[in-house]
């Protein structure tokens, strides 16, 4: 992979004041394991951006949610959960991840898109070649799994706003470390907007439940067309996923193996560690990783 290649992907994360140490965290950890030629952007909440201007460095810009999204979103006073679009529409701030997510090309220029959300770190360095296979970007796709429960509605939302049949899409798309192309995501916002006849941000930041990766899955495969995306689909994590404190507390032990191929750990952030239990955990599993302890 040659430096024109790696400098045609960005690293992509979402986050807000509260976790402002875990993509401190976040932040050495890809100066450490990921090229400077790969691009990191920083979209955080406008009140969040004095604090985060730390981590700002010449490979990495630290930029407003409010300067980002299309549709002049903007946080409620002393809220952390509440948005309000133009007309007033109350927002979750969850859903207003997934909006700012998906307006990740107005926050870069590069093709390639890669979401590292600030509850990882990575643990070896990041191959550009993990993410592209002669010329074609990987896609996160799972196929028949997750058809259930709240994924089902995401794929159900993700069919509506696609103009597709609302029901489950095949596969699931959901994980860490998600790759777009910046060009299939313009193109999906269009999409919606002619499916729809309002403006894309609209209609998902108004939706009840909604996967951002989701909706791009289902717009390469049930659109595009995975074969003319510029995509192959892969079921292979590049991230060990910690989404329950019993898994991360078996990683940790060592009862749990660390996943061969991962690049990155998640300790998702809901999960009631404090910031020493955090740092614990990692350091005890970075010897498995063949890394020098003491970086977390």
């Amino acid at each position: 992979m040659n430096a024109r290649q790696q400098s045609a992907i960005a690293l992509i994360t979402c986050s807000y004041g509260p976790d402002l140490h875990r993509c401190r965290r976040l932040c050495r950890s890809i100066d450490r394991w990921v090229s400077t030629e790969i691009e990191h952007v920083v979209i955080v909440p406008a009140r969040d951006l004095a604090q985060f201007r730390v981590l700002e460095s010449a490979r990495r810009s630290v930029v407003a949610v409010e300067d980002t999204v299309p549709g002049h979103f903007y946080q409620l006073p002393m809220s952390e959960r509440w948005w309000l679009d133009s007309a007033g529409w109350p927002v979750r701030g969850w859903i207003m991840q997934q909006v700012t997510k998906l307006s990740a090309n107005f926050a870069t220029d590069r093709e390639v898109i890669v979401f590292a959300d600030s509850d990882l770190q990575f643990i070896r360095p990041l191959d550009p070649q993990q993410l592209l296979r002669n010329g074609a970007l990987r896609l996160h796709c799972i196929p028949g799994a997750k058809d259930d429960g709240r994924h089902l509605h995401w794929h159900r939302r993700a069919g509506a706003l696609l103009g597709l049949p609302r029901r489950y899409c095949g596969a699931d798309y959901v994980g860490q470390l998600i790759s777009w192309r910046r060009s299939n995501l313009e193109h999906m916002q269009q999409h919606i907007e002619t499916v729809s006849g309002r403006p894309w941000y609209r209609g998902v930041a108004r939706s009840l439940h909604v996967s951002e990766y989701v909706l791009y899955g289902a717009f390469v495969d049930g659109v595009l067309g995975q074969q003319h995306s510029g995509h192959f689909g892969t079921a292979e994590d590049l991230c060990h996923c910690c989404w329950f404190r019993d898994e991360a507390v078996a990683l940790a032990s060592g009862r749990q193996p660390l996943s061969e191929n991962s690049v990155a750990v998640l300790l998702q952030s809901n999960l009631g560690l404090s910031q020493a239990a955090e740092a614990e955990i990692l350091r005890r599993i970075q010897p498995r990783a063949g890394l020098c302890a003491g970086s977390a």
